[in-house]
């Protein structure tokens, strides 16, 4: 591709009927705490409530790119011969950038899209990336996408998508968080903890040393230096590590019977423990810093013999278990992040965990018994009171293999709320088809479906004005 494409196409072409998605996704059914918030008359109604709201959705797949508005109205699309994957949203919801595939030979591209100008950069990819994010000052662009020797690499990229370094961080595994308000980058690369504190020079960071669990995500606390990781090495595992003080004095005031999430001073290297980790599948971060959002599975004990002494057999059974947690075991709890005391929101495990921009809501996918329609998963709004369940549906294959299995990572950057904090947009099958469906958080109006794609997310902010392409 050249390195300034052609502005995407107008298109006029109305989104499909409701009616489809309208049978296979059926509204909230079940509270955790309270009834659900559509009425039986309402989840009846046969025609669906147009979702209003400020922002773009972006729909991606095989059939390449469209921008949509939230009523579902067409703005433009692109690359609609082209497998177009990974839409990110700049935090100021001005730019997108995305990695194009072209099918025939499968060379890949970063492509930016300004969408207040519809100016697209365009330039060869030097890996086909499978991750991005923005910096929160829309500088700098993370790109995380296959290693040269079978792992994951880290490219620092610029605005235009292009290489911002010729030097390229590799691990077996790799998690990025930017720092909020700051350009520091925080990896976890395989089971080290790194800090950049100039993204322009990657090789040279700070390692916090190895802190195990290869694939977990880090996080930021806004407003504050300090971030959140998950500490899963005992004392005795980490013997002959050069430990800080910081961290020899965390050892020696917490009994590491297991993994701890620790909460760390990006400044003084200052650690504060959170309490256990056993088991946690993920974690999000209240905009304003104050809660996390925990996910924890269940994991089984070890079971002991006749005289009370752990059993061999059974201990390693259950360490095996424990490696793979039930996933249809778990809970949803939110942890004060100043004393680390926990209540639990939802009594099942949480697949995907996403504030609301004014963080007044948590939006929560967990697993539900399949219905008649194939639904195996269920959206649920937690509001600070109490949860409620909103919607039912099947995702998309996309959906579950590139983005629900990484979720710790993709809710770094708020993706499935409106501008407005009123809808959720998210890839949904029905009657064989992948879409884009858009549902009201007050339940009016069921499901809408905006027409055919893998992956659709929600621009972060709105524009006053789009202009036409």
């Amino acid at each position: 591709m050249t390195s300034c494409a052609s502005a995407p196409e107008r298109t006029s072409v109305p989104a499909p009927a409701d009616t489809d998605l309208e049978s296979a996704l059926a509204p909230g059914a079940a509270a955790t705490s309270s009834p659900a918030p559509t009425s039986t008359s309402e989840a009846a109604r046969p025609s669906i409530a147009a979702v209003g709201g400020r922002g773009l959705i972006a729909a991606t797949g095989p059939t390449g790119l469209r921008f949509l508005m939230g009523d579902g109205r067409p703005l433009a699309e692109w690359a609609n011969d082209l497998l177009v994957t990974q839409p990110t949203w700049s935090r100021d919801g001005r730019r997108l950038v995305a990695t194009v595939v072209d099918p025939d030979s499968g060379a890949a591209s970063v492509a930016v899209i300004d969408v207040s100008t519809w100016q697209i950069e365009a330039s060869q990819a030097s890996r086909p990336y499978f991750f991005y994010s923005w910096s929160h000052d829309g500088t700098r662009l993370a790109a995380l996408g296959p290693g040269g020797s079978g792992g994951t690499s880290l490219d620092i990229l610029d605005t235009n998508g292009r290489p911002a370094s010729n030097v390229s961080l590799e691990s077996d595994s790799m998690y990025v968080a930017w720092e909020p308000g700051g350009d520091r980058l925080l990896i976890h690369a395989g089971a080290q903890l790194w800090l950049l504190a100039d993204p322009a020079s990657p090789q040279e960071h700070t390692d916090f040393g190895s802190v195990g669990l290869d694939f977990q995500a880090p996080a930021w606390v806004p407003g504050t230096p300090d971030f959140l990781y998950v500490n899963s090495l005992t004392p005795s595992s980490r013997a002959g590590s050069d430990a800080s003080p910081s961290e020899a004095g965390l050892e020696e005031a917490i009994a590491f019977s297991g993994p701890r999430l620790v909460r760390r001073s990006a400044d003084s290297g200052e650690l504060t423990d959170l309490g256990d980790a056993e088991g946690l599948v993920m974690m999000s971060v209240h905009p304003e810093g104050r809660f996390a959002a925990l996910s924890v599975a269940d994991v089984p004990a070890a079971s002991a013999s006749p005289d009370g002494s752990p059993d061999a057999t059974s201990t390693a059974q259950a360490d095996e278990t424990a490696a793979q947690p039930d996933i249809s075991g778990g809970a949803v709890w939110i942890a004060d992040l100043d004393t680390g005391e926990r209540a639990a929101v939802l009594d099942s495990l949480g697949f995907w965990l996403e504030w609301s921009h004014d963080g007044r809501s948590l939006l929560i996918a967990a697993p539900t018994t399949p219905d008649s329609g194939g639904a195996a998963l269920a959206w649920h709004i937690w509001d600070g009171r109490e949860t409620v369940e909103l919607a039912r549906f099947t995702p998309t294959v996309a959906f579950v293999r590139d983005y629900l299995r990484f979720a710790d990572q993709y809710v770094e950057t708020p993706r499935l709320w409106s501008p407005d904090n009123d809808a959720i947009v998210f890839g949904a099958t029905a009657v064989g088809l992948d879409t884009t469906a858009v549902a009201r958080t007050d339940g009016i109006g069921g499901v809408r479906n905006l027409g055919v794609a893998d992956v659709s997310f929600w621009s972060p902010a709105a524009l006053d004005s789009y202009a036409q392409p």
